[in-house]
């Protein structure tokens, strides 16, 4: 294996979940074997970089193909689109140094900064967002975040084949820095979307050179604060400083980004100085959490992000609500945080705390009773007659499997049903949700931009990230009329009856807790930043000597 070091896992956490809940959690046994004296790579990285553990590898660094926070977070350090995220998710410009809006909010003029340039030295041109825009909305691509750029007068039409030309959309480079976009409809949140990666500009020359190898490291041209100097596939990452960057490029050698899958072993590193950062997300055991808590070095911040199950819900017997309404219900979900003090918050809506449409009061409670009739009415009477359920999650961390444990419990206990788990590496889990889902799976959904529309817009039947098969016509019309509804009122009732008809009346996916990320970073590490949004922003990170 790779980092130069063997690992052999022995598993004692075959147990019944009571046992969890009687607080006898008994977790991997990790036998390291030492081949060079050091643990990993980074060991033997130049100092002043900055060290973290991604857990796993990118499926992919294209942005017509990213839908994962992993990918997220490299391609961030690397690229930048019109505009970024500062502090408390204020929107300011990044390659756009300006903008003009037309009175009717729907023709957006930007401004590109003539000093913007590709790390090979190539100007940033508007060019760059028409041709990457194009290659999202490219109907025979699929992209799975193509449903962001819909807000652009005629991208839809064109997405679905019913243009036949790229020039019928909304967007123009009226020069090299110029881009004018007109919108369908004028969209608040239109500005955030543009620091999405789905809208990042793309070099035409390299991908027609390249192909799909455009992201290797040997061809990669960015235009982010960091360069790729480095992709050893399921290995490790390196960044460099990026000279050519417009703004200040970082104060420091440079960051390493591990793909450790074992957080047990990213958290030794860090323990013994070979990471600087960890987190709950890949490197930070959930289990390790209590006894972590209180250090200086621990912090926990609140995310915008639900973990939910979803279901396939034509799938049989699956597609049948009642049956849907009944596992939702057999949850109790204070379990999560009570066993892994992550500062899980059980929830049954889907608009996170902090967001506008947040409605304390959305979805379905836990009722033991309300499952059993429910599940009676659909031909099932305390189980009898139901087929075994194929549960799918991705076996990224052991946490992922104990809280998959923790489902498949309750649902053998409450519903008198058999559960089988099956888990799959990170990239094959996606593939298996696009082509064929199982009865229910979990995931966990973050937010791509600051509001209730990136929630809601994931169960509508234009989005690529919704697996469950669900779709809903007035569901469709209501998560619509209130992307662009201006009146607050008004646009927060149509989001309580989207939610009430996702979560209740279909019962599309169950949601089970808003989420909070828990990390260590050495005192070491200053200008580090991690928002509600959990994007990761390296580019002021500065390694004081300790």
């Amino acid at each position: 294996m790779g980092f130069g070091f063997n690992l052999r896992f022995t598993s004692r956490v075959c147990l019944p979940l009571y046992v969890l809940l009687a607080g006898c959690l008994l977790l991997p046994m990790l036998t390291v074997t030492l081949t060079t004296g050091c643990i990993g790579q980074a060991h033997r990285q130049p100092t002043g970089m900055f060290r973290m553990n991604l857990g796993t590898e990118p499926p992919s660094l294209d942005p017509v193909e990213i839908i994962d926070l992993v990918s997220v977070t490299v391609v961030y350090q690397v690229m930048k689109g019109l505009t970024r995220y500062t502090d408390h998710q204020r929107i300011v410009g990044a390659y756009a140094s300006s903008w003009d809006v037309s009175p009717d909010g729907k023709t957006y003029t930007f401004h590109l900064r003539r000093n913007g340039v590709w790390s090979d030295g190539k100007p940033v041109v508007a060019g760059d967002f028409l041709y990457g825009w194009q290659r999202v909305l490219d109907p025979k691509r699929g992209a799975p975040y193509a449903f962001l750029l819909f807000t652009i007068k005629n991208a839809e039409a064109y997405y679905k084949g019913e243009l036949s030309t790229f020039s019928q959309v909304g967007v123009k480079a009226l020069d090299d820095y110029t881009l004018r976009v007109e919108l369908a409809k004028p969209y608040a949140y239109f500005l955030q979307i543009m620091a999405f990666p789905t809208t990042l500009p793309q070099r035409q020359d390299l991908i027609e050179r390249w192909g799909e190898r455009f992201t290797e490291a040997d061809h990669f041209v960015g235009n982010g604060p960091y360069l790729l100097e480095e992709w050893t596939h399921d290995e490790q990452i390196v960044l460099k400083p990026n000279p050519t960057y417009f703004e200040t490029p970082p104060q420091n050698n440079g960051v390493v980004m591990l793909m450790i899958p074992e957080p047990n072993t990213s958290l030794m590193m860090y323990e013994s100085n070979e990471l600087d950062f960890v987190e709950t997300e890949s490197s930070l055991p959930i289990k390790e959490v209590r006894r972590l808590k209180g250090r200086p070095d621990f912090h926990q911040n609140p995310l915008y992000a639900i973990a939910y199950t979803g279901f396939n819900t034509q799938k049989p017997p699956f597609d049948d609500a009642r049956v849907r309404r009944a596992f939702t219900q057999s949850i109790d979900k204070s379990w999560f945080n009570r066993i892994f003090q992550g500062g899980q918050q059980a929830f049954g809506g889907f608009i996170a705390p902090g967001l506008f449409g947040y409605n304390p009061h959305a979805g379905l409670s836990f009722d033991v009773a309300a499952a059993r009739r429910a599940l009676a009415e659909a031909g099932y009477p305390n189980g009898k007659g139901f087929p075994t359920v194929e549960f799918l999650y991705a076996n990224t961390t052991p946490e992922n499997r104990q809280l998959s444990e923790i489902l498949q419990y309750q649902w053998q206990k409450n519903l008198n049903v058999t559960v089988d788990l099956h888990s799959v590496e990170w990239k094959v889990y996606l593939r298996q949700l696009k082509e064929d889902p199982p009865h229910v799976y979990r995931l966990r959904w973050f937010v791509d931009y600051p509001d209730p529309d990136s929630f809601m817009g994931l169960f509508h039947s234009n989005n690529g990230n919704n697996f469950t098969r669900w779709h809903n016509p007035q569901y469709d019309t209501w998560v619509s009329q209130a992307a662009t509804e201006l009146d607050p009122a008004r646009r927060q009732a149509l989001y309580n009856q989207a939610q009430h008809k996702l979560l209740v009346d279909d019962t599309a996916i169950g949601p089970l807790f808003v989420m909070s990320k828990s990390y260590l970073i050495k005192p070491t590490v200053q200008g580090f930043s991690l928002d509600e949004l959990n994007v990761v922003d390296l580019s002021n990170v500065r390694l004081n000597a300790q």
